[in-house]
């Protein structure tokens, strides 16, 4: 008995632990940036439009990393709580523009709710689509020029107006 017992305090210690480890690929959206930021892994980028962008300095193993690198990625905070999560990176010449937007909605099949919406500003090709969990959308945008590209988690709930068709 006395050793169960020593178990469970053992067990209830790193409970805290592991319950703030961050996961960069699912992370809580409207969150506070000080809790997230225990670690030091989230350095502050820039302000704009009323959103602070952090870049995350954590270890992170992200899917699209298997067809393009380097990738870099922001999270951007309202108010201190999480708004969204980007990746920023660029395409190689040998890998065209639509073959990775499937290869990521392959990676989303489950999550990507219709509709989708599909538009052009510029040298951009822009896709927008609804995601499973309530008010969060994903936004893929890629420039034809430049191949750049930029994959983007965006929950809603935490702006006030419905300006997401603002470039990111």
């Amino acid at each position: 008995m006395k050793k169960i017992l020593i178990i469970c305090f053992i067990l209830l210690l790193a409970l805290p632990a592991m319950a703030s480890e961050f996961n960069c690929q699912f992370p809580p959206y409207g969150q506070k940036v000080d809790l997230l930021n225990q670690e030091g892994t989230f350095l502050k980028h820039k302000e704009k439009n009323g959103i602070s962008y952090y870049k995350y300095t954590g270890g992170c193993e992200l899917n699209i990393e298997k067809l393009v690198s380097p990738v870099v990625q922001y999270f951007g905070f309202i108010d201190q709580k999480m708004y969204c999560n980007i990746l920023t990176f660029t395409l190689p010449e040998t890998l065209p523009i639509e073959e990775f937007e499937e290869y990521c909605f392959n990676l989303l099949k489950g999550y990507i709710v219709d509709p989708v919406k599909r538009t052009e500003e510029g040298d951009w090709k822009i896709t927008k689509c609804n995601h499973s969990m309530e008010g969060l959308i994903i936004k893929f945008k890629f420039n034809r020029k430049t191949r750049a590209g930029k994959v983007g988690w965006y929950y809603t709930p935490l702006r006030k107006t419905d300006d997401f068709s603002k470039n990111n």
